[in-house]
């Protein structure tokens, strides 16, 4: 089975996955639908080293400018982050397929509105006029402190997949966007 793996970034937190397949071989189109989407999926949930270098690059300069180590993010964002495969459809006539997951994660937007809401808190109640320094680092510290807290939630995405003339299938463009809205939900 030939597989090709691009990885996108997933957002300043998040990583969104595309896939790709070969139709040939023994299994089913529906058996590697299954393998890739586990393979793919099992690298955000275990923390896999090449998704943390990955999100890293994305992402890296701007946790160490508020003082949080990206890997202490991750594992606090990540932290209660599941899949569960619901159905493969394959239209081999066509050469289209989905795939119905339910993502658990929890929601960058949830964060995102629970942070300014603190920070502006903290900020607020200060005492004379910290540096800019300080500021960074509180921001860094409300930001680990409000994903540690957020509760994961469940949401249904549909991954495209369609097979090009030799046969070999890949995940549509689509199969981004569908991440990043699961895990900013």
């Amino acid at each position: 089975m030939k597989k090709k793996l691009l990885l996108a970034p997933l957002m300043a937190v998040v990583v969104a996955c595309v896939f790709a397949l070969s139709g040939c071989g023994s299994p089913t189109v529906e058996q590697l639908i299954r393998e890739d989407l586990t393979a793919q999926l099992d690298e955000i949930k275990n923390n896999d080293e090449s998704f943390l270098d990955g999100l890293n690059k994305v992402a890296g300069k701007e946790f160490k400018r508020v003082g949080i180590k990206t890997e202490e993010y991750v594992k606090s964002y990540l932290e209660d982050f599941d899949y569960k495969i619901e159905n493969i459809v394959v239209d081999k006539d066509k050469g289209t397929a989905t795939a119905e997951v339910t993502i658990t994660c929890k929601s960058m937007n949830q964060i995102q509105g629970d942070f300014a809401t603190k920070y502006q808190e903290k900020v607020a109640a200060l005492d004379g006029s910290p540096s800019e320094d300080e500021l960074y680092k509180m921001a860094g510290q409300v930001m680990l402190d409000v994903t540690k807290a957020a509760k994961p939630k469940d949401t249904k995405v549909t991954f495209k997949y369609s097979a090009n003339e030799d046969n070999e299938w890949s995940a549509d463009d689509s199969a981004t966007t569908e991440m990043m809205n699961a895990m900013m939900g």
